[in-house]
This record gives structure tokens, sequence and C-alpha cells, in this order.
């Protein structure tokens, strides 16, 4: 299996909120919710007659966002975890990949070990605070990528029907796998360095998990 680029994410959170400023947190999660806006204005635009071009677009737009979210990440993180995170986007199997991302996160300490594991817990305790009013920035800017990436969500699930009879549903289906995965981890970072307003992000994390389910499952048929 591949241990090491899950090792990576789950660092991604530990170090998160430890290394960049709050206006910065603020500024990568506009950056997805801007990706996501378009994302959906493409998946809003498929048609019977456009079908076989739109859908690859909405592919490469899916893994845009992960990449800009494990851009926006890496700066966070060390040069290993960067190598890591990278091999596991780049892989040619990623749906083995995204297995091996189910098997680390079920039990991450059985893969790490005890001592490595209550390290990266130690290190997501000692993510130092923002003020409220940062706080209440960063929940905000999550707020808004929530609402936005869930509309995006729900118009790739309206357009199932259609896309059903074309080869993308398997490949939309891998890609919003790993996009669950990714906006976990980004979700805990958040909430980690928000506990003004951690109670508000994580229902915003709870709904968004659910949308995403409900699209993983319906094209995961």
């Amino acid at each position: 299996m591949h241990f090491v680029p899950l090792l990576s994410l789950l660092g991604l959170a530990a170090s998160a909120s430890a290394t960049i400023g709050a206006s910065q947190m603020v500024s990568n999660i506009d950056q997805i919710t801007e990706l996501s806006s378009s994302t959906n204005d493409i998946a809003q635009s498929i048609s019977v007659v456009n079908v076989f071009s739109t859908g690859p677009q909405l592919i490469n737009n899916f893994k845009d966002i992960i990449q800009t979210a494990t851009n926006d990440i890496t700066a966070m993180n060390t040069k290993r975890s960067i190598h890591a995170r990278q091999e596991c986007l780049d892989v040619t199997d990623i749906e083995r990949c995204i297995q091996d991302l189910g098997e680390i996160v079920d039990d991450p300490s059985e893969i790490l070990g005890s001592k490595r594991f209550v390290k990266v817990e130690k290190k997501r305790q000692d993510a130092p605070a923002y003020s409220d009013t940062e706080q209440q920035a960063v929940c905000t800017a999550f707020r808004e990528f929530v609402m936005i990436h869930q509309e995006l969500l729900k118009t790739v699930i309206g357009k199932h029907g259609l896309l059903s009879l074309t080869p993308f549903t398997k490949p939309i289906a891998a890609v919003l796998q790993t996009l669950e995965g990714g906006v976990d981890e980004l979700a805990f970072g958040i909430i980690d360095s928000v506990p003004t307003c951690a109670q508000d992000a994580t229902q915003n994390k709870n709904s968004l998990d659910s949308t995403l389910r409900d699209a993983r499952d319906k094209y995961d048929q």
C-alpha cells in the first residue's frame, strides 16, 4: 500500500493553523470557493448536445480543486509531506490511492504506530490561536465555501442521469472520493484553528460531508 501519501494527509490539518496567518487561510479558502463556483458553471452547462466535451472539463476542474487545495496546504507542511501528497495526486491508479486513504484514516495509529500518531495529535493542540475577529473571518470564508461547493455537488447529482450515458461516471466518482478525504482534512484544520466558532464550522463540515457522500454514492453505483 502507498503509506507515505496518506501520512502526509494525516499531517495536513495538524500543521495548517500553526504555520500561516488567518488572512492567508481566508485567501486560500476563497481561492477554492471561486474554483468551485466556476466548476458549477461548467456542470450547469452540461447538456445532451455538449456532454462529451463538457464532461471531461468537469472532471478536470474537480482535479483542479483537489490540486488547488493541496497547493494551498503544502505551504503549511514539510517538504516530505509535499512530496508525498504529490505522489498521491500523480498516481495512475487513483482508485488504489483512494483505497489506501480509507485504510489509513480508519485506523492511522495501526499504520503509523502509537508514538507517531501521538505526535500528530500534539501538533494539533499546539496551533496558535487567532484573534476572535480573525477566527470569525476564517469561519465566514469556510461557510461560504461550503455553500458554493454544495451547490456544485447538487448540480452534479442532478446531471447524473445524463452523465450516466457516458464513460465519465467512474472518473467522476473517483475524483469525488478523493475530494471527500481532502475536504475532511482541510475542515479539521480549520476547526482546530477557530475555537470561538468551531461549533458552526463543525456543523458546516458535517453538512458538506453529507452532500459529498450523496454525490459520491450517486456516481459510485
